[in-house]
C-alpha cells in the first residue's frame, strides 16, 4: 500500500475556502433572495425565525443567536445535549433518534407560517429529518442548510428513507466534499501498484484520502449572515428595529433592553 503525502501551507485552506464561499453565494443567489423577501414578509407580522442543528451544525445557530449586529427575532433551538461539548456519543444518540424532535417543537414552539431554518452537512439523521417533517405539517417553512452532494451519495437514518433537501420546502446547498474536509493531506493507494496490462481501476476503490479543513460550518455562517445583513438593513430603514449592539460599547447594553423585552416572548433563553 503506497501512501502520498502532501504539504500544507497557511495559505491552502483559504485557496480552497475562498472561492468555495464565493461559488455557493452564486449557486444559492435565487433562493437567499427569495428567503430575504419572505423573511422580510414575516418579520414584518410580527413573526420569528428559527434555526435548528445539532453537533458542529449547531454552531451556526449559536453565531447569530443575540450578538453584535445580528438579529433579535432569531431563536435557536438548541439542546444542550446536542452540542459538541455534550460529547460526539451523547450527540450521536440524539440526533439518531427521531423522539427528541417532538422535545424540541414544545420547548421552542414555532408557529404556523414561521421560517425553521435546518442545518445539517449530511441531511441524513434522523433528528433533522424528522424535525422537518412535523414542522412541516404544522405549516411551517423549512429551509435545508445542507450539502446535497454529501446527501446524495449516503443513505438515510430516518425510518422514513428520506433525507433532509428531500422535505424541506427550500434547500440552501452548501456545496463541498463528501465528508465536508476540504484538503487532502494523507492519500493511500489501497490496491498497490498497478500492471500496465490490467484494466483501469476506478478511483474511489483505490484511494483513501485523510482530509483537514471542513467548510460546511463556515459556509452556514457565511450563507446566513448574507441573507440576513440584507433583511435586517430593510427592517431597520422602515424603523422597525432589529439589530443586536455589543454591550461591549457605552450604550450597547441599554440600547438591547427593549429588543430584548421584545424577544423574550418567543424566546425562554431571554426571560
Amino acid at each position: 500500500m503506497r501512501k502520498t503525502k502532501k504539504e500544507l501551507g497557511i495559505y491552502d485552506f483559504a485557496n480552497v475556502a475562498l472561492p468555495h464561499l464565493e461559488k455557493v453565494l452564486r449557486k444559492n443567489r435565487p433562493v437567499l433572495e427569495k428567503l430575504a423577501n419572505r423573511l422580510f414578509r414575516d418579520i414584518k407580522k410580527g413573526h420569528s425565525l428559527f434555526g435548528f442543528g445539532s453537533g458542529h451544525s449547531a454552531l451556526v445557530s449559536m453565531e447569530l443567536f443575540h450578538r453584535a449586529g445580528g438579529p433579535s427575532f432569531f431563536v435557536p433551538m438548541i439542546l444542550d445535549g446536542l452540542l459538541p461539548v455534550s460529547g460526539p456519543k451523547v450527540v450521536r444518540i440524539l440526533e439518531r433518534s427521531s423522539e427528541a424532535a417532538n422535545v424540541v417543537l414544545s420547548r421552542f414552539q414555532p408557529k404556523k407560517g414561521e421560517m425553521l431554518w435546518i442545518f445539517s452537512q449530511s441531511g441524513i439523521n434522523s433528528l433533522a429529518v424528522e424535525l422537518a417533517t412535523q414542522a412541516s405539517a404544522k405549516g411551517i417553512y423549512t429551509v435545508a442548510f445542507t450539502s446535497v452532494k454529501h446527501s446524495e451519495s449516503v443513505l438515510s437514518r430516518h425510518s422514513s428513507g428520506k433525507k433532509l433537501y428531500q422535505i424541506c420546502d427550500a434547500v440552501v446547498d452548501l456545496g463541498g466534499r463528501v465528508g465536508d474536509a476540504a484538503l487532502d493531506v494523507l492519500v493511500e493507494d489501497l490496491a498497490g501498484p498497478r500492471d500496465k496490462k490490467t484494466k483501469p481501476r476506478s478511483v474511489s476503490s483505490l484511494r483513501q484520502a485523510t482530509a483537514v479543513g471542513s467548510l460546511s460550518t463556515l459556509t452556514g455562517i457565511f450563507l446566513a449572515h448574507s441573507l440576513l445583513c440584507k433583511v435586517m438593513a430593510q427592517l431597520e430603514q422602515k424603523g422597525i428595529p432589529c439589530v443586536y449592539t455589543s454591550v461591549n460599547t457605552p450604550e450597547g447594553e441599554k440600547k438591547n433592553v427593549e429588543l430584548e423585552r421584545a424577544a423574550a416572548l418567543r424566546d425562554p433563553r431571554l426571560r
